[in-house]
């Protein structure tokens, strides 16, 4: 029955982180500021998130933010630069090599494909 109970505990634990993340996305989230905000260590966390997210604390917050860069650039004019800035990165170059190593176009590349795409219709 005690696993069982801080299972759950865990699980609302880290609904309630992922729901800060998305809140916070744009700023720095290092492992160790999620588990003092989880109130569990570094490697309880790490192995709890992982667990119940399906992937680590890092690859969850890159995943979110590249989620996130996607639908900016197809559904706004923002620039590229500014996109960057708001999700966290300090570089559009940082942001650029992690969006091209997640859907292996890079921003202006996905941006003109949702264009040409949308001039098709």
């Amino acid at each position: 029955m005690r696993k069982k109970s801080s299972l759950y505990l865990m699980n609302l634990t880290i609904q309630d982180i992922l729901q800060w993340i998305e809140s916070n996305i744009a700023e720095p989230l290092p492992l160790g500021v999620l588990a003092k905000k989880s109130g569990y260590s570094a490697w309880h966390f790490q192995r709890g998130f992982k667990q119940i997210a399906g992937m680590s604390p890092g690859v969850y917050i890159r995943y979110r933010r590249m989620v996130i860069a996607k639908a900016l650039l197809s559904e706004t004019h923002r620039s590229i630069t500014d996109i960057a800035l708001q999700l966290g990165y300090q570089q559009q170059s940082t942001f650029c090599r992690a969006f091209r190593e997640q859907y292996q176009l890079t921003p202006r590349q996905y941006r003109l494909h949702v264009q040409e795409q949308a001039t098709q219709e």
